[in-house]
């Protein structure tokens, strides 16, 4: 399933919710758990660490799918040319 997300990026912080596209070019909602620096300085979106449940349906326990994390997970905008696949970045829902 391919979520819309926005090229722009937008501050966030720990609890906010997120785009998130892994190394398969699957898309997630993910939920920030860290922002690596400030988005007031230097010009540059920081990086961040996300949580999201997994799609792959082998990874089911008695609670449910089974959670993932990214760690210093870099913004779309960052990226060269759009950040071509395979993926892994984040991104702000459209």
């Amino acid at each position: 399933m391919e979520l819309q997300f926005s090229t722009d990026a937008t501050e966030v912080a720990a609890g906010d919710h997120v785009i998130v596209v892994d190394e398969n070019y699957q898309h997630h909602h993910g939920l920030v758990t860290c922002v690596h620096g400030s988005f007031a300085t230097g010009g540059f979106t920081p990086c961040i660490n996300v949580v999201y449940i997994t799609a792959d349906t082998a990874k089911r326990d008695p609670y449910g799918q089974q959670v993932e994390r990214m760690s210093s997970l870099q913004h779309y905008a960052q990226g060269p040319s759009g950040m071509p696949k395979p993926g892994r970045f984040w991104a702000n829902p459209a």
